[in-house]
């Protein structure tokens, strides 16, 4: 935990385990047809199959855990590499989101809009989100899910002043 960071959460997502060990076994038996293949002449199809199987993997490894840090320059939201960072000074308000998840189209990262404004959405499923209005940039809200809305609600209000 970096000196000035004030909050850190990690959201497991328990159901990506077993969505990625069957991709990862899909991924391997395409590998091993390709392998088989090879003297017959037929393995451009397993490789092509091997290599879109081998995208899915690496993307959906990306998504097994969501991350939230708030340091006191910063809220950092992160699927593992993919990640989103804001500085206080863009932050305008926030509040706790009242819709359902389903509204986003569910687990992952969306993009929508809302009242004339793009909202960017890092979603968990069965987690509330907490939604801050942003000052200028691409989307005019940025949302994301917490086990602990009221604390991080709380942070980002003293954060904001």
């Amino acid at each position: 935990m970096p000196a000035d960071e004030i909050y850190q959460e990690t959201v497991p997502f328990a159901l990506m385990k077993w969505i990625l060990a069957m991709e990862i076994g899909l991924t391997i038996l395409f590998l091993s047809l390709f392998v088989s293949q090879l003297p017959a002449g037929l393995s451009w199809l397993y490789l092509g199959m091997f290599l879109l199987f081998l995208g899915v993997t690496v993307l959906i490894a990306n998504f097994r855990k969501f991350n939230i840090s708030i340091s006191s320059q910063s809220i950092t939201v992160a699927y593992s590499r993919i990640k989103y960072f804001i500085p206080w000074g863009n932050v305008e308000n926030c509040y706790l989101d009242r819709n359902l998840g389903i509204r986003y189209g569910g687990w992952g990262i969306r993009m929508t809009k809302v009242k004339g404004k793009w909202l960017l959405v890092y979603n968990v499923i069965g987690s509330p989100r907490v939604i801050l209005e942003l000052k200028s940039g691409r989307f005019g809200q940025f949302a994301f899910s917490t086990k602990h809305p009221d604390e991080v609600l709380n942070i980002v209000k003293q954060q904001i002043g």
